[in-house]
């Protein structure tokens, strides 16, 4: 080969049982993420100590209790209890590499529900034992954690590689609820441009989300206006996880001026109905709220356009004023009234929001992906 010709970049290939482990993490990971709500999946046995070595774990066992457990749901002829292929155990193998190729990786890219900063997690001193034993138990740090980690981890071995799968999805289930109950870091800028601030938003609402991500960013934006303008009164919005018709609420995010709704807006990251307006004219004079807005993400707005207008206009007459704009023009205008401070302010406040209204955990790490990027 010619000494000028260009080298093509080597690309790391996993040996098979990374591979495999690789996959299935993937999978199943992706099959607890599109569950709409974690806590139902928790198992009532033995989901409090997953839960405990998970989150109370230090920087070793949680990648111990999902290595050993990943490695048996992959190969059924791995030994959970081995942690080194040089351990006198029939089925011994080295999951050290397999965590630090695979385990290490994936938590990074999923938020990092397991803490630590070193890439090879089996070479601390609680991981750095031929298998489980009365070496390891008698040299652990915390010996309550130990035992409970041991008890999975022997009761996986015995159950074989059905019952690993399963307790791979109730440790990823646990990393879920970690990963929702603990808030995460916010790393977005101290000021922001216009262009910046609609891009993001412009990326973030680009996916469907049944209405979650425009709701949670309309309140952030409108909360951070009223921080902004404070005489416009106060925001509140609901879980995004309730529907707006239980109660005395008026729509999807409320202003509150004088202790009394009297501004309701509704959003739809879909094409509006005349049926959704029709719901929502009916809840605002159920609550004596005299103006509506619907934000619409969508393409087209309005499916019925002539009769949903006819049926606004129909409305103002009787008291209650509707009005049915774009939402993405909509937060530039609002912005177009901030200072680049206040801007990212506003990005905070979604951050906030994300976790103050229960938003499923994906759209959360793609809010902390996308300040990243900023």
């Amino acid at each position: 080969m010619s000494k000028t010709m260009a080298t093509a970049p080597r690309t790391k290939v996993l040996q098979p049982l990374h591979q495999a482990s690789k996959s299935l993490l993937e999978q199943e990971w992706d099959k607890v993420l599109a569950e709409p709500l974690a806590e139902p999946l928790r198992d009532e046995e033995w989901g409090g100590a997953l839960e405990t070595i998970i989150t109370k774990g230090g920087s070793t066992y949680p990648y111990v209790l999902l290595g050993q457990v990943l490695a048996k749901a992959a190969d059924g002829s791995i030994n959970t209890l081995c942690l080194q292929d040089s351990s006198l155990l029939p089925g011994a193998r080295d999951v050290r590499m397999l965590v630090r190729n695979v385990v290490v990786p994936w938590n990074s890219s999923v938020g990092k529900p397991f803490p630590g900063t070193n890439p090879d997690p089996y070479v601390n001193n609680p991981a750095r034992y031929k298998n489980f034993g009365e070496e390891m138990a008698s040299k652990a740090g915390n010996r309550a954690l130990y035992d409970s980690l041991f008890k999975i981890i022997s009761h996986v071995e015995s159950g074989g590689q059905e019952e690993a799968l399963r307790f791979l999805r109730l440790i990823l289930i646990e990393t879920r609820v970690a990963l929702e109950t603990n808030k995460r870091d916010y790393v977005g800028p101290s000021r922001a441009s216009l262009e910046d601030v609609t891009k993001v938003l412009e990326e973030f609402l680009s996916e469907r989300s049944n209405g979650v991500r425009l709701q949670v960013v309309c309140y952030s934006v409108f909360k951070a206006f009223a921080e902004a303008f404070p005489s416009f009164g106060e925001v509140r919005s609901y879980s995004t996880n309730s529907a707006d018709a239980s109660g005395s609420r008026a729509g999807d995010v409320e202003r509150i001026a004088d202790g009394k709704v009297n501004f309701a807006i509704e959003v739809k990251d879909r094409t509006l109905t005349l049926s959704d307006v029709e719901s929502s004219i009916m809840k605002a004079r159920i609550t004596d709220v005299k103006n509506l807005v619907f934000l619409v993400q969508a393409s087209p707005l309005l499916q019925e356009r002539d009769e949903i207008m006819k049926r606004a206009a129909h409305e103002f007459t009787r008291g209650i004023d509707v009005n049915i704009t774009e939402s993405i023009s909509f937060f530039k205008t609002v912005l177009l009234l901030l200072s680049p401070e206040q801007r990212a302010a506003l990005l905070r406040v979604v951050h906030d929001a994300l976790h103050e209204l229960g938003a499923h955990y994906k759209h959360v790490h793609r809010w902390v992906e996308l300040m990243k990027s900023i």
